[in-house]
């Protein structure tokens, strides 16, 4: 390829040359694999040193980072099974596997019991997220035509708005996705079947919505192995692995699904009176779905409510679906089939009337991320198969649109703007260190309600709660919990500067009860600790 000469700047080299460069050896390793390492450790330390950084700001919440820290504490201290408390009037029996089906939390105890605080969680969260970055290298080092694609497609991914996007909100376990998907898609490539089912059975594990996907993705490598699996059932030889795996795929998939449902409803029971918030049927109005499983079957019967439903909010749609593909140049929908495993989550997203399910800022896009690049991977490589020059030029593309949305879009400039702004909320000033503070009053062992913001720093106990804000649609349900959790407490903690709402909805609680005395209040009022009298 004709290098590129501006006059007093050194010729950029040519991708052979950065490939040859890439391959040779420093310190007994490649330059590739260093340059990786220093990018995934970079990735994870600037993002444990700011995600730490707000949580010390307090802008975690108890949805999710202290349910997850709850419910490894009680688990790991107390005797309990991943019990919290944060919707006890929903999930009764108080565990985690109630909500979500995560045998991965398996995995992260050990850790936990090593290091118990809810740092870990997002050390361990930045970390897991930045090491995706080695199976998506190899795919496209294998798929792209080298090392220099290998690091573009890394480079890109560890930028990458949505990526940033969950990794900045709270805890969760999606987190573990995109390693595990990427890690799919590159065995399945490779015809390692042993590894993608390792890999496969991983991604089951983090939560019960990962079992459709992974299902869809027997769809993909079902078609992917098309011409082969046509000719087998000519031959009528069932013992094709390329015939048997995306088969065992789909049905690993579906039945891993239905056994989620099945602990649950046996095990975990959840509250019948909230079954429609629990279901999210109020996310799904105007297509008339009361589960999420009916949404793909109603789009099918009613295509006149799924327009309406997809049109609504259709602008911010719209931007949603730019910014999880243009970071990539929308090269991925150069290869729609490698898409196949996104289909159940861009059903459910656009049909939905929640703007969480179609925004950045979520845990949501770990779920498609894998596959967004896989697809932009595999467009490369065909026009590699054409001519270089055009994969280099999709390359280059790919970079400079990467450097454009990550400036524009990426939640990481935001919040590198709120720290060095004084007057942000990610700012650490009086008012936190008060509450800091106000924290270290309350007994280790004392039960306390207190805010969403809050409730991370004192989840490490049984008995703490929170006000849930979130569900007070659910009317006297909520009402009767928080009546009985008053009335149990010894410490009420709220902060009228950082959540008003919580703090007046308790505050007239306690207006009709005599048992608690105001023990704090701290920077000029807005800090309120509440004891009960003895």
């Amino acid at each position: 390829m004709q290098r590129l000469k501006f006059q007093g700047i050194r010729e950029i080299p040519s991708v052979k040359e950065m490939d040859e460069w890439l391959s040779k050896k420093s310190f007994g390793y490649e330059h590739s694999t260093i340059l990786l390492f220093v990018c995934i450790m970079t990735y994870g330390v600037i993002f444990s040193g700011i995600t730490t950084f707000r949580h010390h700001a307090f802008m975690t919440r108890a949805w999710d980072l202290g349910i997850f820290t709850q419910s490894l504490w009680t688990t790991l201290n107390a005797n309990c099974f991943f019990y919290h408390t944060c919707e006890l009037f929903i999930n009764p029996s108080g565990s985690f596997f109630g909500v979500h089906f995560s045998p991965i939390l398996f995995l992260v105890l050990p850790l936990y019991w090593l290091f118990q605080t809810p740092e870990t969680l997002l050390v361990l969260q930045s970390f897991i997220l930045a090491f995706a970055a080695i199976p998506l290298y190899k795919l496209a080092k294998e798929n792209g035509g080298g090392r220099s694609v290998g690091m573009v497609f890394a480079f890109a991914y560890l930028l990458y708005p949505a990526t940033h996007a969950v990794n900045l909100y709270d805890f969760h376990v999606q987190a573990f996705l995109p390693l595990f998907f990427f890690s799919v898609v590159y065995y399945s490539t490779k015809e390692k079947w042993s590894k993608y089912f390792v890999f496969a059975v991983l991604s089951l594990m983090c939560d019960e919505h990962a079992a459709i996907i992974t299902s869809f993705i027997g769809v993909y490598v079902a078609w992917m192995y098309r011409t082969t699996i046509v000719s087998t059932i000519k031959r009528k030889d069932f013992t094709e692995k390329k015939l048997i795996v995306p088969l065992v795929t789909v049905i690993m998939g579906l039945g891993w699904y239905w056994f989620t449902i099945w602990q649950r409803n046996v095990f975990f029971p959840i509250n019948p009176e909230t079954m429609s918030a629990f279901l999210g049927s109020p996310n799904f109005t105007i297509l008339g779905a009361r589960t999420p499983l009916e949404v793909p079957l109603l789009v099918i019967l009613r295509p006149w409510n799924a327009i309406q439903a997809l049109v609504y909010d259709g602008s911010v749609k719209l931007l949603y679906i730019v910014l999880v593909f243009g970071p990539l140049a929308f090269l991925s929908f150069g290869k729609p089939s490698a898409l196949i495993p996104t289909i159940p989550w861009f059903t459910f997203a656009l049909m939905s009337e929640c703007g969480d399910h179609h925004s950045l800022g979520n845990q949501y896009e770990a779920y498609i991320v894998a596959f967004i690049f896989s697809a932009a991977v595999f467009t490369v490589r065909e026009r590699f198969e054409k001519t270089s020059s055009l994969r280099n030029r999709s390359l280059k593309m790919i970079l400079l649109c990467t450097f454009l949305f990550f400036i524009v879009s990426s939640p990481l400039v935001t919040v590198f703007n709120q720290i060095l702004d004084s007057g942000s909320p990610a700012h650490i000033g009086t008012h936190e260190i008060e509450i800091n503070n106000v924290l270290n009053m309350i007994p280790q062992n004392a039960s306390i309600l207190t805010q969403d913001n809050l409730f991370p720093h004192v989840s490490h106990r049984v008995n703490a709660y929170v006000v849930p804000q979130r569900f007070f649609a659910l009317g006297d349900i909520v009402v009767d919990f928080l009546n009985r959790t008053i009335d149990k407490v010894d410490y009420i903690l709220v902060d009228n500067k950082t959540d008003p709402f919580a703090t007046n909805v308790t505050i007239s609680f306690l207006v009709t009860k005599q048992q608690f005395i105001l023990e704090t209040c701290r920077d000029g009022g807005t800090i309120l600790l509440y004891k009960r009298q003895a």
